[in-house]
C-alpha cells in the first residue's frame, strides 16, 4: 500500500496527524502535522512512492535524514526521527515558521547590520555541517529560512553529500557519490564544479554561499544569462562585478571577502566555512566608516602581516609581455592564497597601481599591507628578465629580491609561468620563506598571552630556524594558549600537533604519548578544515611515526596536492615517504623542493643521503652529508660519521663524532633507537649503526 499525497491532507500517518502541506522539492513533499504522541507540531518529509521505490533515490533520501540526524547546531533544522509507514517514507523535523531569504530578498539589498544578522549563522551552520562530513550541495536562498524573530535556518539537504571525513582526502565520501557528468543544485546558486559535472567537496557550498552573501548586500545576483547555456557560460568563465562598485558604502574588506568566495577554482576560495565565519566575525566586530580603503587599510594594519602583491611593471608595448605581467600577478596571488597562514591583499585592490608611479610607503599605508610584492620584466631580443622583490613597506627595507633570465617566446608563456611562480611563491610563503621567517622574528618578543592565534601560528615557524628543545617549549605554550583561546583554528592545530610529533622526534620536552596526541590534534586540524594542507602534513607525520605507512602515504600525497607550492612541505612529505620505503618518489619530491626555494635548510638532503647511503654508495652520501650544513643539528654530524666510517677515513669520522657527542652525549646508547624512530629495523638502520662504530662510536 502506498500513500496517496495528494488526499493525504487531513489523515493520520501513524502518530501524525497531517494538517496541511508547506512545500516540495526535488526529493520529497513537506507537511506541517502534528505528532499525537508528543503533542507537538512538526514538519513531515515524505518521498513520493515512484521515487521510494528506486532503491538510488530511496538511498539519497535515508542519506539526508543520516546527514541532518548528525548535525546538532541552532542554524540547521533539527532532524526528530527517520520512519516508514504505509508504504511512505518520511522524516520528521523541526518546525520552522517563516520567511525563506528568497522571499526576503525580494524587498531588495540588505543593510549590513541585517547582512551580519543572517550571513554570521549561515556561515557558522555551514562550518559546523562540513565539520560532520555533510556537503549541502544545494545551498540557495529557498533553502534558508528566516523566523519572526530574525533567526536563520538552513534547510533541504536534500542533496547533502555525506560521510566521515576522510584521513586521506579531503573529499566526503559516501556510498552514493556524484558521478562524473551528473550536475545536482539549483544553476543559479551553483560553484563551478558542479556546472561542469565535476566531483565536489566543501568548497562548493562557499561558492554558493558567496552568491548568496553577494545577493544579500546588493540585491542582485553576480552572474546572470537569459538562458541556461548563457547562465552557465558566466559562472564558468565570467568574473562578476565588484560587489564594492554595485554598493558603494560596502567596507572594501568585505568586498573582498564575498569575492574569494566567488573564485573560480576551488582552492582560491576560503579553504573552510569556518573561516569565512570567523572574518564576517572580525568585520562585523570593527567599525567601518564611510571610506572604504581607509577603514579596510587601518583593519589590516591593526592585524598586522598582510601582503600585497602589485602588478609587474614592463616598459614595451608587447602584448606578449602584458600577458605574462598580468599572468604573473594573478597567478602569484592565487599561489600565495594557498598558504591559509598568510594574508593576501585581493589582486583587484592593487589593479589600481598598474600605471602608476608609487612609492611603497605610501601603498603600504594605503592598503594597510607590512610587506609589498613588486616584480618587472624587461626583455632584450629573446632573453627576458624577471625582477621580484619583497619591501617592508613601513621602512622600505629589501626583505628579498631576486632575479630569472629566460629564453622567452610568447608561445612558451604559460610554461614560463608555471616554472618561476612557484618558486616566487615558495621563497616567500612556505615555513622557511621570508614572510614567516620575518613575521616569526617580530612576534619572538610577545609573551604566549599577547599572541592571537594567527600570531601563534606565524611565532611557531621560528622552531624550523633553531630546533632546540627551549624553542620547542616556547612554540608549544604559544600554541597551547592560542588553541584554549580559538579551540576550532586548523592552523594552529596543525601546528601544534606537529609540536607534539616533535616531543618523539627528538625528546624535546616529552609528555605522554606525545603520538597519540599529535594524532588527535591532526585529526581535529582535518575535521575543522578537509582542505588545509598543513593539517594533512602534520596528519602525515603523526600517521608515520606511528608506522602506520598507508595511512601515512594517502595523508601526505594530499597535503602535497593540497599545496605543490610549498617546498618545505614537500621536502618533507618526500622525506618521509623515501624512508617508508617509497624512494625513488620521494627523493624526487625532495629534490624537486630544492629547486623551489634556493633558501631552504639542509635537511632537505637527507632523504638523497640515505638513498645513496642504502645502495652502499658512501662516497655519494659523504658528498650529499657535506652540504647539509647544519651544525646545531647532531643528525648532521652523525650521517658524516657514519659515511666516513664506511670509507675507513677515521680521523675525518671521529671529528664528526666528536660533535655529535657535544650535542647528545648518551648517543652511543640511544643511536639505534633514535634511527629506528625514522627507518624502522632493516639493513639501512644495521649499516647505519656499522658505519658509526667503525667510526668509533661505542655502541652496546
Amino acid at each position: 500500500m502506498h500513500l496517496c499525497f495528494e488526499h493525504v491532507v487531513g489523515t493520520s500517518l501513524a502518530h501524525y496527524q497531517i494538517l496541511e502541506k508547506l512545500g516540495a522539492g526535488g526529493m520529497g513533499e513537506v507537511f506541517r502535522a502534528t505528532d499525537t504522541r508528543l503533542g507537538r507540531e512538526v514538519a513531515l518529509k515524505m518521498l513520493p512512492a515512484e521515487m521510494a521505490s528506486e532503491p538510488e533515490r530511496l538511498e539519497r533520501f535515508r542519506r539526508e535524514a543520516k546527514a541532518l540526524a548528525a548535525l546538532d547546531h541552532p542554524s540547521i533544522v533539527t532532524v526528530f526521527s527517520v520512519e516508514e509507514s504505509e508504504g511512505a517514507h518520511f522524516l520528521t523535523m523541526q518546525l520552522v515558521e517563516g520567511r525563506t531569504l528568497e522571499r526576503v530578498l525580494t524587498e531588495g539589498r540588505f543593510s549590513l547590520e541585517r547582512f551580519y544578522t543572517l550571513a554570521l549563522p549561515l556561515a557558522d551552520g555551514l562550518a559546523a555541517a562540513h565539520e560532520r562530513g555533510v556537503v549541502h550541495r544545494d545551498l540557495k536562498p529557498a533553502n534558508l529560512m528566516v523566523t519572526a524573530d530574525g533567526r536563520l535556518k538552513i534547510l533541504d539537504f536534500g542533496l547533502a553529500k555525506m560521510g566521515q571525513l576522510s584521513e586521506a582526502s579531503s573529499e566526503l565520501t559516501t556510498d552514493l557519490q556524484t558521478r562524473e557528468g551528473v550536475v545536482m543544485g539549483t544553476l543559479p546558486y551553483m560553484s563551478p564544479e558542479q556546472v561542469s559535472g565535476r566531483s565536489v567537496d566543501h568548497r562548493s557550498d562557499i561558492f554558493s554561499l558567496g552568491i548568496i552573501l553577494y545577493e544579500m548586500v546588493s540585491g542582485r545576483r553576480p552572474f546572470a544569462g537569459s538562458s541556461t547555456a548563457e547562465l552557465a557560460s558566466a559562472i564558468l568563465r565570467d568574473r562578476p562585478p565588484s560587489v564594492a562598485k554595485v554598493r558603494t558604502d560596502l567596507p572594501e574588506g568585505l568586498a573582498d571577502v564575498i569575492e574569494r568566495c566567488l573564485e573560480k577554482r576551488p582552492e582560491d576560495r576560503f579553504q573552510s566555512a569556518l573561516e569565512v565565519y570567523q572574518v564576517l566575525s572580525e568585520w562585523q566586530s570593527g567599525s567601518p566608516s564611510s571610506t572604504r580603503r581607509t577603514d579596510s587599510a587601518a583593519t589590516r594594519a591593526e592585524q598586522g602581516f598582510w601582503i600585497a602583491v602589485l602588478p609587474f611593471k614592463y616598459h614595451r608595448a608587447d602584448p606578449s609581455l602584458q600577458a605574462l605581467a598580468e599572468g604573473l600577478l594573478e597567478d602569484i596571488v592565487t599561489g600565495l592564497s594557498r598558504f591559509s597562514y598568510l594574508r593576501v591583499i585581493s589582486r583587484s585592490s592593487t589593479l589600481q597601481y598598474q600605471n602608476e608611479a608609487y612609492d611603497v610607503r605610501s601603498v603600504g599605508k594605503d592598503l594597510g599591507a607590512r610587506y609589498i610584492l613588486e616584480g618587472s620584466l624587461r626583455q632584450a631580443g629573446p632573453k627576458l628578465r624577471i625582477a621580484a622583490q619583497v619591501v617592508e613597506a613601513s621602512s622600505g627595507a629589501h626583505l628579498w629580491a631576486e632575479t630569472y633570465n629566460r629564453a622567452f617566446r610568447s608561445e612558451d608563456l604559460f610554461d614560463l609561468q608555471d616554472e618561476i611562480v612557484p618558486r616566487i611563491v615558495s621563497t616567500i610563503a612556505d615555513a622557511h620563506g621570508v614572510l614567516p621567517r620575518t613575521a616569526s622574528a617580530a612576534l619572538r618578543g610577545k609573551s604566549p598571552k599577547e599572541l592571537s592565534p594567527y600570531e601563534a601560528v606565524l611565532r611557531s615557524f621560528g622552531y624550523m630556524e633553531r630546533i632546540d628543545a627551549e624553542e620547542h617549549a616556547a612554540v608549544r605554550v604559544c600554541l597551547e594558549e592560542a588553541i584554549a583561546k580559538a579551540p576550532n583554528d586548523a592552523d594552529c592545530l596543525a601546528c601544534l600537533s606537529t609540536s607534539y610529533a616533535e616531543e618523539y622526534k627528538h625528546g624535546f620536552n616529552a609528555g605522554p604519548d606525545p603520538l597519540g596526541r599529535a594524532l588527535d590534534t591532526a585529526r581535529r586540524a582535518v575535521q575543522l578544515a578537509p582542505a588545509n594542507h598543513l593539517a594533512y602534513s602534520a596528519l602525515a607525520v603523526a600517521r608515520f611515526f606511528r608506522r602506520e605507512l598507508e595511512d601515512f602515504r594517502n595523508a601526505a600525497e594530499r597535503a602535497i596536492d593540497l599545496n605543490p607550492m610549498d617546498g618545505d612541505s614537500k621536502a618533507f612529505m618526500g622525506i618521509l615517504m623515501a624512508y617508508a620505503g617509497d624512494w625513488e618518489h620521494g627523493v624526487r619530491l625532495a629534490e624537486a623542493a630544492l629547486e623551489l626555494n634556493p633558501h631552504h635548510p639542509g635537511w632537505y638532503r637527507f632523504g638523497s643521503y640515505f638513498n645513496a647511503y642504502r645502495k652502499k654508495d658512501y662516497r655519494g652520501a659523504l658528498e650529499i652529508a657535506r652540504k647539509i650544513n647544519m651544525p646545531s643539528y647532531f643528525y648532521t654530524h652523525a650521517a658524516l660519521a657514519s659515511a666516513y666510517g664506511q670509507l675507513g677515513e677515521r680521523e675525518a669520522a671521529q671529528k664528526a663524532l666528536d660533535e655529535v657527542l657535544a650535542q647528545v652525549p648518551n648517543y652511543a646508547q640511544v643511536a639505534r633507537a633514535e634511527m629506528a624512530k625514522w627507518h624502522g629495523a632493516g639493513e639501512l638502520l644495521d649499516n647505519f649503526i656499522e658505519g658509526l662504530r667503525k667510526a668509533g662510536l661505542a655502541i652496546p
